[in-house]
């Protein structure tokens, strides 16, 4: 708004100045329509199943889109801001076998665009490619790859290991970060659980390359399971990531162990694994317990002896010093600092068929397993539980719960296995561990004959019964809880002389065990340029983390002095339950935004509810950018503190019959250029519909704490209206997967959401395959400013009056048959013996409160506010009329805008 400053008397300097500290000029709401186009589908893939989709928008509004199609290649189409096409689908992969995952796209200044994906078939990879759509007619066709290609596919990495989920984001410099989960490790110290890799590249378009400045650069070196990057690029072109990571988070794991003369050497190496030391067959391991302390990850164990017993390995080797040579404990364990391990314990009893198992039992492992689920939930619903024995197993509440049965016979009486009480025990154990929440995974010896029969008990046990032995992986539809995926695994326990590579696969399968726990969100700032600009010894192509003498060093320090990490993995949430799936965005004025689904609502289990969390973080301030170890505070970064933005049910509100009806999950973040954050996820709230797409936009404050006082009160506003299954696959016992909705921000400040779906994007089923489904998100805007050359302060005399020359505009983006509206203009302030009209300046026409005012998109009308003083009969002494023009939309009365203007009446 301009204003220019008119000569005044001093009796009017005086007056203003007792009105200096009054808010002078236009006032726009935060609060605004949302407005959600209906839903177009982007491509009829026919008998092909379409999903996994990211979104863009470039410079002159139209909207690109990618999605994987069987998995085995990538398409593209491109649309106008109507949602015309302009590019029908077009493969964008070369041709061949691919194995497409988990698509991210960015546009750079230059609408070009530049895709990463996960291909894999063969050896994982993670690919690149750049395409220029302007190339191709626009003419509602399909196009050439080859025609439309910039840069064509290229590997990004490709290495020993599975790698994923990349994200990518493009700097101010036209230059590419990017960012994924890899398993990749060089001195194999974290036994093929992802990490974090980073790599940084610059596009050579006249020789369809790329020049590599940073390459793959482990961010995050030690052990853990780290996922689900986000990338973003601020405005000084710090890269900021975004992961979920097991450090910080809590396992407890009760291993039940054969107490029978065969078990032997397998007792003496549970030892090993736990607490360390040389295994029966010869090697050293550091052991479980030290290892994950030093990931910061707390491991609470206990084992247990089945049949009241323990073998003479329990008091002898690595075991000695941990017997405890009494029963279970009556507290559980972490209740008080450093109380972290029950040691090896005596389990007198079990539970089969209900009741008490007791005598010797030694080979009891299926009844065994039971009882330590019982002792989280039992028969009866209680949390803890108390199951029918004298003893029960307390485990710790807050901790991710994992059974551990490790047997060489059969799981009731031992052998002969594949019995009637067998079956029996198996089907009861793994019943109760899925109703309590508590992860079967079981570990089986060799036995003479071949360990097949007992194999199969335990496949039956870790995932769900299939009546038939197998060693096959099972089928768990989930209909009923004995053919629910029980979410665990079983793994062979190599007998004392299987040598070492056999004990190596153990150790890495217990360290995936012991890692499966809770997960927190943690996020890293890297300078890149910095790195480039101030170390005279850089050169492309380098890593940003070296492997020297059996360690990695990361590159960690001022940006200024030549470092690439300046702010080391920093904790974002602090609380024992699952977090996934962060999705990060910066605002305008340099504030960090991340949205993720948190099940902390629900209890600390995997497989609960999730809800959608936000936080606002502040970065600059909260200490050095020195890439010292242990990061930021996560006390100092915060602004907004965490904060659920979808609707909690609770287990209380969730209905019976829809036991997944509070899923939250796959949140996808944007902020825009008036600092609001946009938020986007799939919901199962509404029973009716199964899964929804949701959307909310939270406005932009300067106010911290709680955000539920420091943010407005927001809407929540669904995107479809249908039941189908929406961004599949996924599911609610394996939250890690499964693809957020694709989000991208508009030329205003309304979103671009596209979406894969069963339906075709409306009530018509799509035979149960995916099709591609994309809506436009518009928000209402309207602007009241002063004309051109016109100020907000006039002075007169009494009965005298005065012109005020204004406009209205409909500002909201999008089409302006869309986005039009009709608003009203009200008066208020009006002082007593005053009076206030407003007209419309093209003919002067009055305009009344009633009066109804339509404007297209982009449209705007000129009118006058005439504002008339008391007679100088009425006057009394110098007054001024604070009087203020508001416009309020006749769809939602939180579009509205207000200007206020200043008449002084000076009585000479």
């Amino acid at each position: 708004m301009r204003q220019t400053t008119k000569s005044i008397t001093l009796v009017s300097l005086f007056l203003l100045s007792l009105f200096s500290g009054m808010v002078i000029g236009t006032e726009q709401a935060e609060a605004s329509q949302v407005v959600i186009t209906e839903a177009v589908r982007i491509v009829d893939g026919g008998t092909a199943s379409d999903n996994q989709a990211a979104v863009a928008s470039d410079s002159e509004g139209n909207v690109h889109i990618i999605w994987a199609r069987n998995t085995q290649h990538l398409y593209y189409s491109m649309l106008s801001p109507r949602g015309e096409t302009l590019i029908d689908a077009t493969q964008i992969t070369s041709p061949g076998l691919h194995k497409v995952w988990h698509p991210d796209m960015v546009i750079d200044d230059n609408d070009r665009i530049h895709l990463v994906w996960a291909d894999k078939s063969g050896q994982h990879k993670i690919m690149y490619t750049s395409i220029n759509p302007y190339l191709a007619p626009l003419d509602g066709m399909a196009a050439e790859d080859s025609a439309i290609s910039v840069i064509d596919d290229t590997i990004i990495s490709m290495r020993a290991q599975d790698r994923d989920w990349p994200s990518i984001d493009v700097d101010s410099q036209g230059n590419l970060h990017i960012a994924w989960q890899d398993s990749y490790d060089e001195l194999q110290q974290f036994f093929n659980q992802p990490q974090i890799y980073y790599s940084m590249i610059q596009p050579e378009y006249n020789g369809g390359s790329v020049l590599t400045l940073f390459e793959d650069t482990l961010l995050t070196p030690i052990i853990g399971h780290k996922g689900h990057p986000d990338i973003v690029v601020d405005s000084n072109d710090l890269v900021q990531i975004a992961w979920d990571d097991t450090r910080g988070g809590k396992v407890e794991l009760v291993f039940l162990v054969d107490t029978s003369g065969s078990m032997y050497s397998e007792w003496a190496d549970v030892c090993t694994v736990i607490y360390g030391g040389n295994f029966a067959a010869g090697g050293y391991f550091q052991g479980l317990k030290p290892m994950l302390e030093e990931g910061n990850m707390t491991v609470y164990e206990t084992i247990y002896g089945l049949g009241n017993t323990l073998p003479g390995a329990a008091s002898s080797g690595n075991c000695a010093t941990h017997n405890k040579n009494t029963g279970p404990r009556s507290t559980a364990l972490g209740l008080t600092p450093g109380d972290d391990s029950g040691g090896i314990r005596k389990l007198p009893g079990t539970v089969y068929n209900g009741n008490t198992y007791s005598g010797y039992s030694g080979e009891d492992w299926g009844p065994g397993t039971n009882w330590a689920c019982l002792s989280w939930k039992d028969a009866q619903g209680n949390v803890p539980g108390n199951p029918p024995t004298q003893d029960d197993h307390k485990w710790n509440p807050n901790a991710t719960k994992i059974a551990i049965p490790i047997s060489d016979e059969g799981p009731k009486d031992g052998d002969p296995a594949q019995q009637a009480d067998d079956t029996t025990s198996i089907e009861e154990a793994h019943d109760n561990c899925v109703n309590a929440g508590v992860v079967p995974v079981g570990m089986y010896g060799q036995t003479y004959g071949g360990a097949t029969s007992v194999q199969s008990h335990f496949k039956d046990l870790a995932q769900c019964p299939n009546g038939v032995q197998s060693t096959a992986a099972r089928n768990c539809p989930g209909n009923t809880i004995r053919s629910t995926d029980a979410g665990g695994q079983v793994y062979e326990f190599p007998s004392g002389s299987g040598g070492a590579s056999q004990m190596s696969l153990l150790v890495e399968a217990m360290v995936y065990i012991s890692t499966n726990n809770s997960r927190e969100i943690y996020m890293s700032v890297l300078d890149p340029y910095g790195k480039m600009n101030n170390d005279p010894s850089w050169t492309p192509g380098v890593s940003g983390t070296v492997a020297q003498n059996g360690a990695y060093y990361e590159d960690t320090g001022k940006g200024s002095e030549g470092h690439l990490v300046v702010v080391n993995d920093t904790r974002v949430t602090i609380d024992d339950a699952y977090s996934f799936h962060p999705s990060i965005g910066v605002d305008m004025e340099g504030n960090t935004h991340i949205a993720w689904m948190d099940g902390r609502d629900y209890g600390f289990e995997k497989d609960v509810n999730y809800e959608v969390y936000y936080t606002k973080l502040r970065l600059q301030g909260a200490g050095e950018f020195d890439g010292r170890d242990d990061g930021l505070s996560t006390y100092a970064i915060k602004k907004i503190n965490d904060t659920p933005i979808s609707n909690v049910e609770t287990y209380a509100g969730l209905p019976q019959n829809a036991p997944w009806g509070g899923n939250s999950v796959f949140p996808s973040l944007l902020t825009d250029d008036q600092n609001q954050v946009h938020i986007a996820w799939v919901d199962s709230g509404n029973t009716s519909a199964g899964e929804e797409l949701l959307y909310v936009r939270l406005n932009h404050t300067s106010l911290e704490g709680d955000g539920l006082t420091a943010l407005d009160p927001w809407e929540t506003v669904a995107i479809t209206s249908w039941s189908s299954n929406k961004l599949g696959p996924n599911s609610g016992y394996k939250p890690s997967i499964g693809m957020p909705p694709a989000f991208s921000n508009d030329l205003g400040s309304g979103a671009h959401v596209a979406w894969s779906d069963t339906n075709k994007c409306n009530d018509e089923t799509n035979n149960n395959r995916f099709t591609i489904c994309y809506s436009h998100v518009l928000t209402g805007q309207v602007d009241v400013e002063f004309d051109d050359g016109e100020t907000f302060y006039h002075v007169i005399e009494p009965g005298e009056q005065t012109i005020y020359n204004l406009t209205m505009n409909n500002s909201t983006p999008g089409p302006k048959d869309l986005v039009a509206d009709s608003y009203g203009l009200n008066i208020t302030g009006v002082p007593t013996n005053w009076t206030a009209t407003l007209f419309f300046a093209d003919n002067h026409t009055a305009i009344f409160p009633d009066t109804e005012i339509f404007l297209e998109g982009g449209e705007s009308i000129r009118f006058y506010l005439r504002v008339r003083a008391p007679s100088i009969y009425q006057a009394n002494a110098d007054e001024l009329a604070e009087i203020r023009v508001d416009a309020k939309s006749y769809k939602d009365p939180a579009i509205r805008s207000e200007i206020t203007t200043l008449t002084l009446m000076d009585v000479v």
